[in-house]
């Protein structure tokens, strides 16, 4: 007869370096006599077991027969960091076993030690330490040449389209696409924005590239240390910092240091800075593109040169994003760590421990990364209940990425490389089945494809076409964008704003996502919510900046987890769920008025104290 008590086990991880990891196993004592558990400990590439070995103790202060359990407890520390993988072995009846964590469930459970379950565990830098004003907060991602323009020079004005023109999708007459459609958007623009910013309770602006360029995106930028004359000037961003710092924001500006205009100054002065195919004549490029010359990390030159650029921009912003930093050396994010020595944030796509298994998150490169893990698992959730995915994502990340660093990661529901939310929710092509890394890539489907060619004028001639949201799915989409925010602002992290996503704005990939926002057409509603929900969080700054994470349950219509003292529940169906354990009455935040004390309406969201 199998046993209906759930084995409990329990070990602290992300610990730092020095700092013993605590284990605790429970074991109902209806399974059998346990003669002995231990965990099995190795480094990635090593065979099962072999760097370490905690043993776990019988703990008879919390056993009893009267309860039913026997607990055993164990403690390991680290001296080194890293990701380490371990199995648990444990022999009951005389009969060796492992132990499997079932993410349908949440539970642990005994299998067949011929094939251990590993699970996974991370030890940081007991140096690593993080912002501690990044944290608790909520970030305002700016694209700049669609935000907002203002005293645009004469000169320039005859650039610029105007601000209700479409963005360009089309290919030009010679078959090229060029992002070089401008709207005007700069600094002053941003300035003159400053208390709407903040009416979101905004506490982080990030922008992205200012520097020269040919292309309205900026991340070619073809000169490191002169800002875009469209953009403005280095008085304009003075000004731009002071005065968001003056209202409580920080500043960080995106930078790119993986390539670089195929028309940069340096390209010339300094070759050896650069990476060729053929030296000085065929340049290596980003992706293939040929106008994203790639950098010579192993140059010095190029080290200098960033020593230079780093040097000037710390005067200006509180931190800095680093475009594609998953392409950087860890060498060179040391280097970076080292002369800017303020808040660093890596664009970083895969899950930042294990994606690569690159040194991200020890304590020596970054503060955070732009946490795509959790949109993807959000949305597969609100849209098709992956509950399985969702456990397996956020709880996995939370057992892997330092506090410190997962505390001031952002979490993205879009950005200007993604579509807006509304059409991720409710819009076709997204990819339910999790073999894609992204439920918004939608252009790996076969539909845009002649035999193994992309199809780029259908997609986007079709994105165009499926801009809008179809009137008859509206009113779904802005319930189920109000429970994914709900989500952003609430899980670990920096919920992550990319402006628009507070005034309703729509659009599937580049340029799409990427239209003027739309001052004269903003969503009410949905702009309210956003105030609304920044509101309750920064109230609560202490919770969000410190308080520990944990879900307490976990299916396709509902997932309920705590942090701190507060408990949230999350209804993503249509219809109202009876949750007769949890007292509705306590409510302090929810997306709508709740009648019930233990009812919770379609597509509701509540706050409750404990």
């Amino acid at each position: 007869m199998q046993t209906r008590e759930k084995i409990l086990f329990y070990y602290t991880s992300p610990v730092k370096t020095g700092e013993l990891m605590q284990v605790k196993l429970r074991m109902p004592n209806d399974l059998g006599f346990v003669n002995e558990a231990s965990l099995k400990f190795n480094r990635r590439g090593e065979p099962p077991g072999t760097e370490a070995t905690c043993e776990l103790m019988f703990d008879e202060s919390h056993s009893s027969n009267k309860s039913g359990y026997s607990t055993f407890v164990g403690k390991i520390r680290f001296e080194t960091p890293g990701y380490r993988t371990f199995y648990v072995k444990i022999r009951i009846n005389e009969v060796e076993k492992t132990l499997k964590y079932d993410y349908e469930t949440g539970n642990a459970v005994l299998t067949n030690a011929d094939n251990p379950e590993f699970w996974e565990m991370f030890v940081y830098l007991s140096s690593f330490k993080t912002p501690s004003n990044i944290k608790g907060g909520i970030v305002y991602q700016i694209f700049v040449d669609t935000f907002c323009s203002k005293d645009l020079p004469n000169h320039l004005k005859e650039r610029v389209v105007s601000w209700g023109t479409y963005p360009k999708w089309q290919k030009d007459p010679d078959g090229v696409f060029r992002n070089n459609q401008f709207y005007g958007g700069n600094l002053k623009g941003i300035i003159e924005k400053l208390p709407y910013i903040k009416s979101l309770h905004t506490t982080v602006i990030y922008l992205t590239p200012i520097f020269s360029s040919p292309s309205s995106n900026r991340y070619d930028i073809s000169n490191f240390m002169e800002i875009d004359e469209m953009v403005g000037t280095w008085e304009d961003l003075r000004q731009l910092h002071e005065k968001a710092n003056q209202m409580g924001m920080s500043l960080i500006l995106d930078l790119v240091f993986n390539h670089a205009s195929s028309e940069n100054n340096w390209i010339k002065q300094d070759p050896e800075m650069f990476a060729w195919i053929q030296k000085y004549s065929v340049a290596k490029c980003w992706w293939g593109y040929k106008h994203l010359t790639e950098f010579n990390q192993n140059s010095p030159s190029y080290l200098l040169k960033l020593a230079i650029c780093l040097s000037k921009y710390k005067e200006y912003v509180d931190g800095i994003r680093l475009d594609v930093a998953d392409n950087l050396w860890d060498l060179t994010l040391k280097f970076i760590r080292v002369i800017f020595g303020k808040y660093i944030l890596g664009e970083v796509w895969k899950n930042a421990i294990t994606g690569d298994y690159r040194e991200f998150l020890y304590g020596e490169e970054l503060d955070g990364v732009m946490n795509y893990q959790f949109p993807n698992s959000i949305y597969r959730w609100i849209r098709w209940g992956n509950a399985i995915n969702f456990r397996q994502v956020i709880g996995g990340i939370c057992k892997l990425y330092p506090k410190e660093a997962l505390d001031v990661s952002p979490i993205f529901l879009s950005s200007h490389d993604i579509p807006r939310i509304p059409n991720i929710l409710v819009g076709d092509f997204m990819q339910e089945d999790t073999n894609y890394e992204n439920i918004w890539d939608m252009e790996k489907n076969p539909y845009w494809y002649d035999g193994e060619e992309f199809n780029t004028d259908r997609f986007r001639s079709w994105e165009v076409e499926n801009d809008k949201i179809p009137e008859e799915k509206q009113e779904l989409a802005r319930d189920l964008h109000k429970i994914a925010v709900f989500f952003q602002y609430f899980l670990p992290g920096l919920p992550s704003i990319f402006a628009g996503d507070e005034a309703g704005a729509t659009g599937f990939k580049d340029p799409t996502n990427r239209k003027p926002f739309p001052w004269d057409n903003i969503d009410e509603e949905i702009y309210q919510y956003y105030c609304r929900i920044g509101e309750f969080r920064i109230t609560h700054k202490n919770i969000f900046s410190k308080a520990s994470f944990a879900i307490l349950e976990c299916d396709t219509r509902k997932i309920v987890f705590k942090r701190g003292s507060l408990i949230f529940i999350v209804n993503r169906t249509n219809h109202a769920l009876y949750l007769p354990k949890y007292n509705l009455g306590k409510v302090i935040f929810s997306i709508r008025q709740v009648d019930s004390k233990h009812e919770l309406q379609a597509y509701n969201a509540v706050v409750i104290r404990r």
